[in-house]
């Protein structure tokens, strides 16, 4: 093998493991923030509504019968699509969310977002609080596997 295609393999190595190492300590050396635990609930499509801001971003994407709701304020700037992600604001997201856009990992991406369902609309498996408030045991079991 000629020593500049070794060269070049060591020098590719190296960049690796600098920005490896790099992205290590970056990431250790911020703060650690735990963040909130959410409690599920549904919300109507007129509460969900009101959050079509910048500044406060929820949507809804639906998996048969169910329809989630995310608050994806926090997200918005990282979307590597840019604001094409404020175009759902406020509602149903389900056809853009999954367009040929967004590879199959998109959906382990956006469960940290997963803030309840729309009313009526939640999986059998999780009972709603009657005043739309707290969580139930089953809708704590439902968050966990989220």
């Amino acid at each position: 093998m000629p020593s500049s295609v070794v060269y070049a393999a060591i020098a590719v190595a190296l960049v690796v493991v600098a920005l490896l190492v790099s992205r290590a300590l970056s990431s250790s050396s911020r703060p650690l923030v735990a963040k909130a635990v959410r409690t599920l609930r549904s919300y109507s499509m007129e509460e969900i509504g009101k959050h079509n801001v910048e500044s406060d971003v929820w949507i809804v994407i639906k998996y048969g019968a169910e329809a989630r709701v995310y608050d994806i304020t926090e997200y918005c700037d990282m979307h590597p699509g840019g604001d094409v992600i404020y175009d759902s604001a406020g509602r149903d997201a389900t056809e853009k969310f999954n367009g040929p856009q967004h590879p199959p990992t998109v959906h382990d991406l956006i469960r940290e977002y997963h803030i309840g369902w729309v009313e009526g609309c939640a999986p059998a498996s999780v009972t709603m609080p009657s005043d739309g408030g707290g969580a139930g045991e089953k809708e704590k079991k439902e968050k966990k596997e989220h």
